[in-house]
């Protein structure tokens, strides 16, 4: 397929190790908030709170999005997404909470998530743990390419990326041989590529066209594909050191860090 769209990040199956029987209740886990419109629960996420799910939120959200009247009545699935892993988290979330307490709505015991009718909330984590224990260097990136302008894209566009390729190939092989869910740095790869596309729509719908088989509109520019591939490679390479070796890393990482400089982190 051509351009960038949501799909174009390689994709893995989620299903993980079962969860220890009584891990719900006993265990921490992780609760990702994205925004109000999907937080379907009371109060809002605050250390020591006792957050509950509230059906008739869900059901108000349905009906804004979908403009019928939605069932009051939840099916027996319902509830707020809790992660046992961190990186099981599946979109870039505006805040995340530890959390423990958990009151299922039913086990499943062969995932590494639950729906919960309630949970207590010990504390305020990172963002950024999502990618991992390095996750804040894949944040660096996707704060960078949030804000990419032409003449940034433009300037990785220009450079070699030579290595790049095989290294990245190298990388994924070494983890799909001990891993079977997500990815290197979770939800990054998935966040970079949809916030190429909104820098990219800022600069003008000129950079996007048809995509070859089934017509949807995507980021088609040249320039702009390399800048993405760019930042996959760097998110990579500094989310990820582990996989390759410090040479290796600098190569995989070199275009970004020609124009952008080495991330300034702690530790770094």
């Amino acid at each position: 397929m051509r351009g960038v769209t949501g799909g174009s990040v390689p994709t893995l199956r989620t299903s993980g190790r079962p969860l220890r029987r009584g891990a719900y209740r006993d265990g921490v886990s992780f609760f990702a908030l994205h925004d109000a419109e999907r937080f379907h629960g009371e109060p809002e996420p605050a250390p020591g709170a006792r957050v509950s799910f509230v059906p008739d939120r869900l059901s108000a959200a349905r009906e804004r999005r979908t403009g019928r009247p939605a069932d009051r009545q939840p099916d027996g699935d319902e509830g707020l997404l809790v992660n046992e892993i961190v990186t099981d988290v599946l979109r870039w979330p505006s805040s995340l909470w530890r959390v423990t307490d958990l009151e299922p709505v039913r086990p499943v015991l062969s995932r590494r998530w639950v729906r919960c009718r309630a949970f207590t909330v010990m504390e305020r984590v990172p963002t950024w743990l999502v990618a991992g224990p390095h996750g804040e260097a894949v944040e660096w990136v996707i704060t960078r390419t949030r804000t990419l302008t032409g003449a940034q894209a433009d300037a990785l566009a220009a450079l070699s990326d030579e290595g790049e390729e095989p290294l990245t190939r190298t990388l994924w092989a070494r983890w799909m041989r001990q891993h079977h869910t997500n990815s290197p740095v979770g939800c990054g790869l998935t966040t970079l590529n949809e916030v190429v596309t909104e820098a990219a729509r800022r600069v003008g719908p000129h950079l996007f066209g048809p995509d070859e088989e089934d017509g949807a509109e995507v980021l088609d520019d040249p320039a702009w594909l390399r800048a993405f591939r760019a930042a996959y490679a760097a998110a990579l390479a500094l989310g990820a050191p582990e996989w390759l070796t410090p040479r290796e890393n600098a190569v995989l990482a070199r275009r970004w860090t020609t124009v952008f400089g080495p991330p300034d982190l702690p530790g770094r």
